[in-house]
């Protein structure tokens, strides 16, 4: 079986729902991942709509479907969802977008392929990077790191509680030897943790931790959804799909700046009469079904959010 047909979109229907599809539209697919989304989208669009997609990842686009590169509705880019301002100029559609998709976190594929180094339950090289063609890998980053900002990043990336004890540990094994694979570094951790959390490995947090900081997942984030007022067409939509905390304080914070902050340049001196509300908040930690997290328990902490871009008109 394919790593395609064993992919499962997250949320697909609502997902879908929430982009509120105009046959004719432009979409993007900020996340395409092995392309469940972006082909759902294609299938509500007409011969006039289209549908432009970007991927970090290289091993996404070469182990994709064929048959969509076909399809002259479609078009993909490799490279980060940052620089979606650039690429939407590219497209010719920077301003008119309908809607844009964001389906955060880390995906099936990577936890299942253990040469990636995402999951503490397969033996694998430490990388952790979405694009390995570019950055430094986590096992890299291990080898220099010190232990003040190891600890750091497990503590702000993965609120974990025993950050000091776990980055003390991973240190000191460190100076014995190498640590080059993820069994090694999760038998560290564990040992760290004095105490065992129901229903959680104690590896998750401080993986998350890291492969956070080694993206800089939430970076990116901020930064895709300040560039995307100025990408969407008036009443565009933007819908994402958020998998931990930290990624919903992001956009809760983006939504409390752009509520006050609008759509001028920031730090400009402008009164609170002339500045105009960015987005409306058209509905927020919509969770899947329960049949959907039997089917596919991985989708269990996932959250939807929809934000539709103000008409310029609004007053």
């Amino acid at each position: 079986m394919s790593q395609l047909q064993r992919h499962i979109p997250v949320m697909l229907n609502e997902s879908i729902d929430a982009m509120n599809i105009v046959s004719n539209g432009s979409y993007i697919d900020a996340t395409f991942g092995f392309g469940g989304h972006s082909e759902q989208i294609l299938r509500n669009l007409d011969k006039d709509g289209k549908l432009n997609a970007i991927d970090k990842d290289r091993d996404a686009i070469n182990l994709l479907n064929p048959e969509i590169f076909t399809d002259e509705r479609f078009s993909l880019k490799h490279g980060c969802f940052s620089d979606l301002g650039k690429f939407s100029k590219e497209w010719g559609v920077y301003g008119s977008v309908n809607g844009i998709l964001f389906d955060l976190g880390v995906s099936s594929h990577h936890l299942d392929e253990p040469a990636r180094g995402f999951s503490f339950n397969k033996k694998g090289m430490v990388d952790m990077r979405f694009d390995q063609t570019s950055g430094i890998s986590a096992c890299d980053w291990i080898k220099d790191v010190d232990e003040q900002t190891l600890s750091n990043i497990i503590w702000k990336f993965g609120e974990e509680r025993y950050s000091r004890r776990i980055a003390k540990s991973i240190i000191y094994q460190r100076e014995q030897t190498t640590i080059t694979d993820t069994e090694q570094l999760s038998k560290i951790i564990d040992k760290a943790v004095p105490r065992n959390e129901k229903h959680k490995h104690n590896a998750t947090r401080t993986f998350q931790a890291i492969r956070i900081f080694i993206n800089k997942e939430l970076e990116v984030l901020k930064d895709a959804l300040h560039n995307s007022y100025n990408i969407l067409a008036p009443k565009g939509r933007l819908v994402l799909i958020t998998y931990h905390s930290l990624e919903d304080r992001v956009i809760k914070d983006f939504l409390s700046v752009t509520d006050e902050n609008l759509s001028t340049p920031r730090g400009l001196p402008i009164k609170s009469e002339f500045l105009k509300k960015m987005f409306n908040v058209v509905a927020k930690s919509i969770k899947p079904s329960s049949d959907e997290i039997k089917i596919n328990p991985r989708s269990r902490s996932a959250k939807l959010n929809i934000l539709e871009k103000v008409n310029e008109d609004y007053d």
